[in-house]
């Protein structure tokens, strides 16, 4: 009797431990469970100088399994990356020093620096901060972008975050100039206050827009996410990433969550997955780097090109998924020799018959012909 109880009892707690087990598993927690943290808008604009008040805090609204860090595979692919070393990030946008008056260029320093935390940055504002309303310095842009061309491109990533409304003299002529030196360009595919209710395509209204070699790229994500989702379509877009509930930086360095799908931070984070791939193989040129993030994606979202291009970014698979082989040449068959004819031993003999029997012939038709003749004369005489 003791003996079942004893077995009983054990089996009880086998059973418990894996239902606990199961249960375990089974639930996933929130993206940041752990600690609460502001929205990186809250702190939107520092104007008038100083730290302003401390924001209210909220738990980011995501699970941890639709993350954008997550569904990128971030954590995976760092594991298995050099993390951005030797790798150099130029951030055109809104500025992210102790001095910046704007939070998109530290939230997007915040991604790059959580995605590729080894890369080297550097500062690149180029936007006009007003009370009412910022617009871009296409020319300082171009200044900027000048300024990077004169140094080494190599392993050089420039991430346009905040693209231009309008073009500027000697813009995209520098964009070629960084491309042909050896850089990766990246730029956010919208800028939302150029749409009008009728752009189908706003890649017209995009500055710079004459290169193909520049990766545009559109920010994933439905309105269940956020009910004030707005892509616009880029004909250009090549690929496109995750960006509501990513973890960065506000705009006076404290921690906090996106809460808007936004082109420009989607901008940061594939400019910062570029840094993996490339740290990892330094000798690759930027080209194929590009080509391994396009060619490992994770396909569309169901909206087409003009949102999605190739697909979702994936960090970890453009790290680890086997090159696809191309199809290996079919051998080179040799063609056979040609036959040779056959020696006919009685060859000459019959040639020598057939004209033999042509002379023969020849001079029985002439002695046929001549016959009559020769017997006339025989009878005259």
């Amino acid at each position: 009797m003791r003996g079942d109880r004893v077995t009983l009892l054990r089996s009880g707690i086998a059973l418990a431990a894996v239902l606990g087990g199961l249960t375990l598993f089974g639930n996933s927690g929130p993206a940041y469970a752990a600690e609460e943290r502001p929205v990186c808008k809250a702190y939107e604009k520092n104007i008038g100088g100083g730290a302003p008040q401390k924001a209210e805090t909220q738990t980011a609204p995501v699970p941890e399994t639709v993350a954008p860090f997550a569904i990128m595979r971030i954590a995976e692919a760092q594991k298995v990356s050099k993390q951005g070393q030797g790798i150099r990030i130029a951030v055109i946008d809104s500025g992210y020093s102790a001095k910046a008056q704007d939070y998109h260029g530290t939230v997007a320093a915040g991604l790059i620096s959580g995605i590729a935390p080894k890369a080297t940055l550097s500062d690149h504002p180029v936007l006009k901060v007003g009370q009412e309303k910022s617009t871009i310095d296409a020319k300082r842009m171009v200044a900027e972008l000048n300024s990077l061309a004169k140094g080494n491109a190599k392993g050089l990533i420039v991430d346009i975050g905040l693209p231009a409304t309008q073009g500027a003299s000697g813009l995209d002529t520098a964009v070629d100039t960084l491309i042909k030196k050896g850089a990766i360009v990246v730029m956010a595919a919208d800028w939302s206050g150029i749409t009008t209710a009728t752009d189908r395509d706003i890649a017209p209204k995009v500055f710079p827009n004459a290169n193909d070699s520049v990766v545009t790229v559109s920010a994933s994500g439905t309105s269940a996410s956020d009910p004030d989702f707005a892509v616009l379509p880029n004909s250009h877009t090549d690929v496109a990433a995750p960006t509501y509930g990513a973890a960065s930086k506000t705009l006076f360095g404290q921690p906090c969550w996106v809460d808007s799908i936004s082109t420009s931070f989607a901008s940061a984070e594939v400019s910062a997955v570029l840094a993996l791939i490339w740290s990892t193989n330094r000798s690759w040129s930027a080209d194929q780097v590009i080509d391994r993030l396009y060619s490992t994606t994770s396909g569309r979202e169901g909206q087409g090109g003009r949102f999605w291009g190739a697909g979702v970014v994936n960090a970890y698979d453009a790290l680890t998924r086997p090159p696809v082989e191309e199809a290996a040449a079919a051998p080179e068959i040799e063609q056979a020799p040609m036959a040779r004819d056959k020696v006919d031993p009685l060859a000459t003999v019959r040639d020598n018959a057939i004209w033999w029997g042509i002379a023969g012939g020849g001079a029985l038709g002439l002695g046929l012909v001549l016959r009559p003749l020769f017997s006339r004369r025989k009878s005259s005489m």
